[in-house]
């Protein structure tokens, strides 16, 4: 039980099918419900859903942890659709959830905006205002599914609420555009005395850049400076680089992306996408030379946005180099803004032959990469091409 739970948090699926594998020898399984449940955890935590679920129905005995395991694997994975058939599944079986499969089913309602269902288990269950874990994960599905009135409600009912209450209600706030709202919360959770973690700092970046608080967004990273834990984590330093991306502030998103102790390929794509919407084409090519002179490689983001750049400076070569390097990394078939981005590029660049063929290329096509060839056409005074498109 102890390796297989190893093997799950280390996703070392290999030596977790070796033990499965003396499990089964040994005519283990069947013994012991605690054992399977590991098993299954552990092929969850490792991705393999599809065999986690057979080894699942392969058991005996399942309890409600057996459960839990299933659905909470699902939900992880972002199948959640999956892991609410799961749960209708183990009340079939007449089994009573408990308070870690109801968090586990609030989350998946949070995630898939399944609020009627969320509703319907508050409705069900109910909650003990000392609850936290359960009250928290209320505040979160209603949060999510922006029902921001009930998500406030529950927040006030609980009796104690801790840094994750108000993470999940910053977090519904801000996702909804109610920037104000969000720093209002933030406002109150220190005068209640709750100090603001990573996930607090993160969130009302966001709201500073989305609603232009220039002043409220420096007074934020000057407060991250001074607490020191710019340096820990690498998902506030590009939060940082966003809201100041964002406050169309380019050269200081630059400079604390210089500053961080570590980048990633996010922090360089958050600037590289700004400067090509801004239309500074030469810096974006700049910022994805010393990306890669980094040794990091580009995503789809950062290809999107560097096809942008090419286009607005008709940096025909580049974009060709980089419509290679899509193919070779076999880009082209999974994401059809990348797809569209090239027959904008091809387009924009007057090579109306070469963005039709990447058109019927891309596996599907949207009105965005119609919409880009249709104007390609025109503004070559195309007029007729243009109709039949």
């Amino acid at each position: 039980v102890s390796i297989l739970k190893a093997c799950g948090s280390t996703k070392a699926i290999h030596k977790g099918k070796q033990i499965h594998d003396e499990i089964v020898r040994r005519g283990m399984l069947g013994e012991n419900t605690v054992l399977g449940n590991a098993l299954v955890d552990m092929y969850a935590k490792c991705g393999m859903l599809v065999k986690a679920e057979h080894v699942f129905m392969e058991l005996p005995l399942h309890d409600v942890a057996s459960w839990n395991v299933l659905i909470s694997g699902y939900t992880e994975c972002g199948q959640c659709y999956k892991a609410l058939y799961i749960f209708e599944r183990m009340q079939s079986e007449s089994l009573l959830p408990d308070a870690i499969t109801l968090v586990c089913i609030l989350r998946a309602c949070g995630s898939r905006g399944a609020i009627d269902r969320g509703k319907q288990i508050h409705g069900c269950w109910g909650f003990h205002e000392e609850d936290i874990v359960f009250g928290n994960a209320l505040v979160d599905m209603y949060a999510k599914c922006g029902v921001l009135e009930k998500a406030e409600k529950v927040f006030q009912e609980l009796l104690v609420r801790d840094v994750v209450s108000w993470n999940a209600l910053i977090t519904g706030h801000v996702e909804y555009g109610k920037g104000i709202d969000a720093l209002n919360c933030f406002e109150r959770m220190q005068h209640e005395g709750i100090c603001p973690d990573v996930v607090t700092f993160i969130c009302i970046l966001k709201a500073c850049g989305n609603m232009g608080a220039t002043a409220k967004g420096k007074e934020i990273h000057d407060r991250i400076i001074n607490i020191g834990s710019l340096g820990t984590n690498i998902l506030l330093g590009n939060a940082l680089i966003n809201m100041y991306a964002e406050l169309g502030m380019l050269e200081k998103s630059k400079q604390v992306l210089k500053e961080l102790p570590g980048r990633d390929v996010v922090s360089w794509s958050a600037l590289i996408a700004e400067y090509a919407q801004q239309g500074q084409g030469e810096e974006a090519l700049n910022c994805f030379e010393e990306m890669q002179s980094e040794g990091l490689c580009p995503d789809i983001i950062t290809l999107t946005s560097i096809l942008k750049a090419c286009s607005s400076i008709k940096a025909i070569e580049k974009g060709k180099q980089i419509h290679k390097d899509i193919l070779n990394k076999g880009f082209l078939e999974k994401d059809i803004v990348l797809g569209n981005a090239l027959v904008d590029f091809y387009a924009k660049s007057g090579m109306l032959a070469k963005a039709q063929d990447v058109l019927y290329e891309i596996p599907s096509r949207d009105v965005a990469s119609w919409n880009s060839i249709i104007a390609g056409h025109a503004q070559q005074g195309q007029g007729h091409e243009a109709l039949n498109c």
